[in-house]
């Protein structure tokens, strides 16, 4: 029997503080070799313009294996569609135990794991965030800094000023001193933490805007074409990646600056697992500028999905389902 999930059950059980500490778990697995990955798979879509892309991973310690599949054509998204989608394992006899939609398990996932990288790299006092991009994904970075870290100021900058404004009068609402602010500088300058989660060709953070100490997550640049990060930011921040073979090849600007000369791979510091597994030192000093450069990763899909799971059937959520005839 496999247990068929909605968004809605699967949001209902999935909160951002589980999250985060759902992920420090696995980036510390991966990292002490207790779990395992493969790259994200893009295949093109013959005809249109659009991607089929497959993620897949193992944690034997919580329970399961799985993969999520993200597809869509630009221009032609249907409303009602499931673009991302998890199917979850139980690790010991193989035998699909779920299917869940991922669209709440990748927003907050990828929050998440910039609250993994908050925790580790900003500093213990930081109280002011920075956002670029007040989308789906900028909403989730901030209510992961927030799990973190005693947020007391927000500055918000998007393309679409509405949207920082909307998201800026929800906060203060919440009881924080929020802004929506005209420029990028303005959302950079002498903050603790920035966040940037846009789809950018070009940079939206540059090197003489970050203060010493700042902590940057960038985690809108998952493609050879995007870009958040001037190269500069790479030379002055001690940079910590979440899967260096996949970021290798989808972080376009770490890319680029690679490419360009401008940084040198063997710079970056290290993984994020690393650093929770304690192998590499996280911030050594107060003044130093952190980056984390996301792209993301299936160990995050998997981690939350075998936790949606436990949690779906101790609540007796779900639809269960024999998908393989008697015989």
């Amino acid at each position: 029997m496999a247990l068929i999930l909605t968004e809605r059950e699967v949001a209902s059980v999935l909160s951002m503080r589980d999250a985060v500490d759902l992920l420090q778990t696995s980036f510390r697995l991966h990292a002490e070799g207790g779990a395992s990955l493969a790259p994200r798979l893009v295949m093109p879509l013959t005809g249109v313009a659009g991607n089929f892309r497959i993620m897949a991973a193992v944690i034997p310690e919580l329970g399961g294996f799985g993969l999520k599949t993200l597809t869509g054509t630009p221009g032609k998204r249907d409303p009602e569609g499931t673009y991302f989608a998890l199917l979850y394992f139980d690790n010991e006899t193989g035998a699909l135990r779920a299917v869940m939609p991922g669209a709440h398990i990748t927003g907050t996932r990828t929050g998440a794991a910039s609250g993994v990288a908050t925790r580790f790299l900003a500093r213990d006092d930081a109280s002011t965030l920075g956002l670029i991009g007040a989308g789906f994904q900028g909403r989730n970075q901030v209510a992961a800094v927030r799990e973190v870290r005693p947020v007391t100021t927000v500055r918000i900058h998007d393309v679409f000023p509405e949207a920082a404004e909307r998201f800026a009068a929800e906060l203060r609402a919440d009881g924080l001193d929020a802004e929506a602010v005209a420029d990028a500088e303005d959302a950079v300058s002498g903050l603790d933490v920035v966040c940037a989660a846009t789809t950018s060709k070009t940079p939206v953070i540059r090197a003489e805007w970050l203060s010493p100490g700042t902590h940057v997550n960038s985690v809108g640049a998952n493609a050879p074409v995007k870009r958040e990060v001037e190269a500069a930011v790479f030379r002055e921040a001690r940079v910590c990646v979440d899967f260096l073979e996949q970021v290798l090849t989808e972080a376009g600007d770490l890319m680029a600056a690679i490419r360009d000369g401008e940084y040198a791979q063997d710079a970056i510091h290290a993984e994020l697992g690393d650093v929770v597994a304690g192998k590499a030192p996280g911030r050594e000093r107060p003044e130093d500028i952190t980056l984390f450069k996301s792209v993301g990763v299936a160990i995050e899909d998997v981690a939350c999905a075998a936790f949606i799971y436990e949690r779906a059937v101790e609540k007796g959520l779900g639809t269960p389902m024999r998908l393989q005839d008697a015989g």
